[in-house]
């Protein structure tokens, strides 16, 4: 059941969305690596819900993660079907996408044992941590509140990421789409919007815990991102 104090009743819809217009505009005037998207997407945002808590520091940010969905009653709720699908998304990468090759390599070598786990430890407390923490445990809870839906909410938030991934996909010449408006546009929401609905979907189906839509996130990511940091390495 959902108390008074995990409720985001208390930080008014407008200021997520406020606040996301201008890290919008942040993004476009400087990329963020992924250590930076720690303040902008975990601490200011937690900030915002603890300024509209009342109680000491602590207990403002402890109803603050419960807001979002970091709650330390139910961490492995939703586990079974979370890494049912992280293991999907994984198999479908050696398959079919287009650095199938590479991933293969990289499995087949001594490597593996270093580079996988690693990397799943840096996504979960990187890019999962920061971005699920913003669009699922932010944005997506008082925009369901907004709309009275669940359905708009996940909806909303949903299109929201896919438009985060647009400084990205024009700014980072990593991005085949990079300098290039028409193509810039719908790689960014043709990546976004289809993950934030199964994330935002799983955070729905685990009753808004946060750490399955982390963990997922860094399944998705986790292949792909062994593999750059391997070449990396390499040199």
């Amino acid at each position: 059941m959902t108390t008074v104090s995990d409720s985001p009743a208390r930080d008014p819809a407008w200021l997520a969305l406020v606040y996301f217009l201008a890290y919008m505009a942040w993004l476009f005037f400087t990329l963020e690596g992924e250590v930076e998207h720690w303040p902008t997407m975990v601490l200011i945002p937690l900030a915002l819900i603890a300024a509209f808590h009342t109680g000491s520091i602590r207990s403002r940010l402890g109803q603050a993660l419960r807001s979002v969905g970091l709650r330390p009653d139910r961490p492995a709720r939703g586990l079974a079907l979370t890494l049912g699908l992280g293991l999907g998304v994984c198999l479908f990468q050696i398959s079919f996408s287009r650095t199938a090759e590479d991933i293969i390599a990289l499995l087949s070598s001594a490597r593996a044992l270093v580079a996988v786990p690693a990397t799943l430890v840096f996504l979960l407390l990187l890019t999962g941590l920061t971005e699920e923490t913003l669009f699922r445990g932010y944005l997506q809870t008082r925009l369901e509140r907004w709309t009275g839906s669940r359905l708009w909410g996940l909806l909303i938030s949903s299109v929201l990421f896919g438009l985060y991934h647009l400084p990205y996909a024009y700014l980072n010449p990593r991005w085949p789409s990079a300098g290039d408006w028409p193509a810039a546009f719908p790689a960014a929401l043709g990546q976004g919007i289809p993950g934030g609905l199964i994330l935002g979907g799983l955070f729905l189906y685990t009753g808004k815990n946060l750490y399955m839509p982390i963990l997922l996130h860094a399944f998705v990511d986790l292949l792909p991102a062994a593999v750059m940091l391997k070449f990396s390495i390499n040199g």
